[in-house]
């Protein structure tokens, strides 16, 4: 039997803010994140603990108080507790809230680890695939 590969967030210092758990997992927006468990996506909280437990097919970031989701193959728009605020268009949404000032994912042979703009690692290469940094937390695959 193969490791298993699951995503988890640091923290700038490196450091597992939560723990790897997650079969996917997306940048945080107005203070919840996106996670995959198994096929089922939910969001999470900085703490790592599911504030709207995890049944969409398809979750975006919540951008002006509202995410889109797919629930049953039906769009719809939810609010923080995951009530449906209205109904929504079949298309995905774009991230563009990448901080410029903040390290970047940077690979290095086949790991990746976190860069400052000169190039200098600032977190050492030891995950598998990594995302940017996003309200403070990045997104870390690894194989456990």
């Amino acid at each position: 039997m193969g490791k298993e590969q699951l995503w988890g967030y640091i923290d700038k210092g490196g450091e597992f803010a939560i723990e790897p758990k997650f079969h996917d997992a997306w940048n945080f927006h107005e203070g919840l994140a996106v996670v995959k468990v198994e096929w089922a996506r939910g969001f999470i909280d900085r703490e790592g603990k599911f504030v709207i437990e995890p049944k969409y097919q398809y979750a975006g970031p919540f951008r002006d108080g509202k995410a889109k989701v797919m629930l049953d193959d039906v769009w719809e728009y939810i609010d923080h507790e995951g009530k449906k605020v209205g109904d929504a268009e079949p298309e995905r949404m774009v991230d563009d809230t990448v901080d410029m000032e903040d390290p970047v994912p940077t690979a290095k042979g086949k790991k990746f680890g976190y860069a400052d703009n000169e190039g200098k690692f600032v977190i050492k290469p030891q995950f598998v695939q990594a995302k940017p940094f996003s309200e403070g937390l990045a997104a870390v695959l690894v194989k456990i």
